[in-house]
C-alpha cells in the first residue's frame, strides 16, 4: 500500500489520540477510590459479622439477667412471706419455728448469691452493649468514608467521561483527513495491538514496541519510497519516518 507521507505522519496523531483513550480507560478501571472502596466493604462485611456476634452474645446474657431478676423476685416474696410469719408469732411450735428461720436464713443466703450474679449478669449486658455499639460506631465512619468515595469517584468517572468525549470529536477531525484505505489498515492493527496502529520511527527504534529495528530491515525501510506504508516486524505497526528515524 503506499500513502501520502504526510498522511502518515498524521497517523502519529491518530495514535497519539487513541494512546491516550487507553491511558484514560484505564484510569477509570484502576481509580484508587475502587481499591479503597473495596478494602473498606470488606471492613464493613466484618463488622457487620461482629455487630451480630454481639447482638446474639447480648441477648443471651439478657436472657440470662432476665431469669436471674425472676429468680429473685420469687426468692425474695418467699422470704417477706416466711418473715412474716416468723415475726407474726403465728409459729409457736419451737421444731416448727426453727425450721421456718433456717429457711429464712437459706432464702437470705440464696438472695445475696443471686444478687450478685446479677450484678455478674449486668456486667454482662453492659459490655455486651458497648461492643456491639463500637462495632455499629466503626462500620458507621466507614459507610460515611464509603459514601465520600462513592461521590468522589462519580465525579472522576464524570471528568473521564468528559475528556474521552473532546479526544473522541479531536481524533474524528484528525481522521477525517486522512485515506479511507490507510484508516482501515491502521484499525485492523490498531484492533490487534489494542492500542494504536501506528508508531514513530525513532533513532532506529519503533515508538510502538520499543524494539531497535533490524539492521538488514534498517537499511530496507531506508531504501522504501517515502509514499510507501513500511511496518515494525515485531508488533506490525505502520511505521512512520521522519526526521528522526535515524535512517
Amino acid at each position: 500500500m503506499l500513502a501520502d507521507p504526510v498522511a502518515q505522519r498524521r497517523l502519529l496523531d491518530v495514535a497519539a489520540l487513541d494512546m491516550k483513550a487507553v491511558h484514560l480507560r484505564h484510569r477509570a478501571s484502576n481509580l484508587p477510590e475502587d481499591e479503597e472502596l473495596r478494602g473498606l466493604q470488606a471492613e464493613r462485611v466484618a463488622l457487620t459479622e461482629r455487630i451480630t456476634e454481639a447482638d446474639t452474645r447480648r441477648g443471651d446474657v439478657q436472657m440470662e439477667l432476665d431469669r436471674i431478676d425472676r429468680d429473685l423476685e420469687t426468692v425474695k416474696v418467699r422470704q417477706k412471706r416466711d418473715q412474716g410469719r416468723a415475726d407474726s408469732g403465728e409459729v409457736v411450735d419451737q421444731r416448727a419455728l426453727q425450721s421456718l428461720l433456717a429457711e429464712i436464713e437459706h432464702l437470705t443466703g440464696r438472695i445475696n448469691d443471686l444478687e450478685e450474679t446479677e450484678l455478674e449478669a449486668m456486667q454482662a449486658v453492659e459490655d455486651a452493649t458497648a461492643a456491639r455499639d463500637e462495632f455499629v460506631a466503626r462500620r458507621t465512619g466507614i459507610e460515611e468514608r464509603m459514601r465520600e468515595l462513592l461521590a468522589s469517584r462519580k465525579s472522576a468517572r464524570a471528568e473521564i467521561a468528559e475528556q474521552a468525549e473532546r479526544l473522541a470529536a479531536e481524533r474524528r477531525a484528525v481522521r477525517e483527513r486522512l485515506p479511507a484505505e490507510l484508516l482501515a489498515l491502521y484499525d485492523r492493527i490498531a484492533g490487534r495491538s489494542g492500542s494504536s496502529g501506528a508508531a514513530e520511527l525513532r533513532a532506529r527504534r519503533c515508538g510502538g514496541c520499543g524494539l531497535e529495528i533490524d539492521p538488514t530491515e534498517l537499511h530496507a525501510i531506508a531504501a522504501a519510497a517515502p509514499d510507501a506504508i513500511v511496518r515494525c516486524e515485531e508488533c506490525g505497526r505502520i511505521l512512520v519516518r521522519t526526521d528522526e528515524s535515524g535512517l
